[in-house]
């Protein structure tokens, strides 16, 4: 069984593709530094979600209410930038 680095879904090892469509027979060693991009996409996903959880709250906050949410909007945009870079780096393993 070999871990699909693209999406992390387990597959037998006579798979040649993952249902995500990632090309399991064109990189057999299954990625390199695929545990590193899991761990830098968990940690974007936990800023997001603290950052969107900002966000929603920014409203119904007085003080500090528009430049909370001028800033968590920043930091959505620049961790889904991050994502998306991950993403386009894994497909061109």
């Amino acid at each position: 069984m070999r871990e699909c680095p693209k999406c992390g879904v387990v597959n037998p090892d006579t798979a040649e593709r993952c249902d995500c469509g990632y090309d399991l027979v064109a990189d057999p060693m299954g990625g390199g530094n695929s545990e590193a991009k899991r761990a830098i996409r968990r940690a974007l996903k936990g800023i997001a979600g603290v950052a969107g959880l900002a966000w929603l709250l920014a409203p119904i906050t007085r003080s500090p209410g528009p430049m909370v949410f001028v800033v968590a909007t920043l930091v959505l945009f620049a961790c889904g930038v991050g994502l998306s870079l991950l993403g386009h780096a894994d497909d061109m393993n």
